[in-house]
């Protein structure tokens, strides 16, 4: 952690300046989250120009710019989710979407699996097994939203274009929980080597990182056509006014089981979509607070 650690206090805004000074870092003050600050800035998105391996839907690589917001150091942890349960998190409606609400109500789900997983079920492990509207109910219960596309890679890669978060060595385990290796989720902060340019952890392998966006194989390249080069996401407001029907949320970083012939979704720029409604064990989240 860099310098002191701001502490917030409940209904007050967090300030840019204030946090800088304060070496970076601030204590959201509902789940008691470390935040870390993400200056405003440009970002390289996407995939290098000439990379001839290159998915397409991380086609036109391209530069970005970016408000500046806090990100959760690390993954949301059980023990910070059983706070959201104790506070009534699955029967309050008005901390979920309409159609989170009514998922919710049909499927009865009152916990994330990891609470009912042996070997996943430490508090200091990654809260996992979660369907994108847990995710978000938690994040708005929290005060929080989850980070877009953008706001994710910028926070996993730095400025310097990197392919990991760590650089650009492949994985391996020294770096990150990968490839079923551990056969689980491991503790928060275990792959202290494997940190962001951000100092935040686990942006590669252990769990999955549920994003805001909807999915879209071909945003990039609409992107570039429609000139949005200032803080980009696919929410519900872009995605009725294009008319796509959409049916995946965006998903970043890869988790434990990530396997090592799959290292491309370990990548800072790597996209996967998935119904939001999935809730595999490698299904986490960690949060944003923009600060516009």
């Amino acid at each position: 952690m860099r310098g002191q650690l701001g502490e917030g206090t409940p209904g007050t805004a967090p300030d840019a300046r204030e946090i800088a000074r304060a070496g970076g870092c601030w204590r959201a003050p509902r789940d008691g989250a470390v935040m870390v600050l993400v200056p405003a800035g440009e970002v390289f998105i996407g995939r290098e120009p000439g990379d001839l391996f290159a998915p397409e839907d991380e086609l036109p690589g391209r530069v970005v710019w970016l408000s500046a917001y806090l990100i959760d150091r690390d993954p949301v942890s059980n023990a910070q989710f059983a706070q959201f349960i104790a506070d009534g998190g699955y029967t309050r409606p008005e901390l979920w979407r309409e159609d989170g609400w009514a998922w919710r109500s049909a499927t009865g789900v009152t916990r994330p699996l990891s609470f009912l997983t042996v070997g996943f079920d430490g508090e200091r492990q990654p809260a996992a097994g979660l369907s994108w509207y847990e995710a978000d109910a938690y994040a708005r219960w929290a005060g929080k939203q989850l980070p877009t596309e953008a706001q994710w890679e910028k926070a996993a890669r730095g400025t310097d274009r990197r392919r990991f978060p760590w650089g650009e060595a492949l994985p391996r385990s020294q770096l990150c929980n990968f490839d079923g290796r551990l056969g689980r989720t491991s503790e928060l902060g275990r792959y202290p080597e494997g940190r962001s340019p951000y100092g935040l952890t686990d942006m590669a392998g252990n769990v999955n990182n549920w994003c805001r966006d909807w999915y879209w194989e071909g945003f990039y390249r609409w992107c570039v056509q429609a000139g949005l080069d200032v803080d980009p996401c696919l929410d519900d407001a872009l995605r009725a006014r294009l008319g796509l029907d959409l049916r995946q949320r965006s998903d970043r970083g890869g988790g434990y089981a990530t396997s090592f012939a799959c290292w491309d979704v370990l990548t800072t720029s790597g996209r996967l979509g998935w119904p939001p409604a999935s809730r595999h064990l490698w299904h986490g989240l960690r949060c944003v607070i923009e600060l516009r």
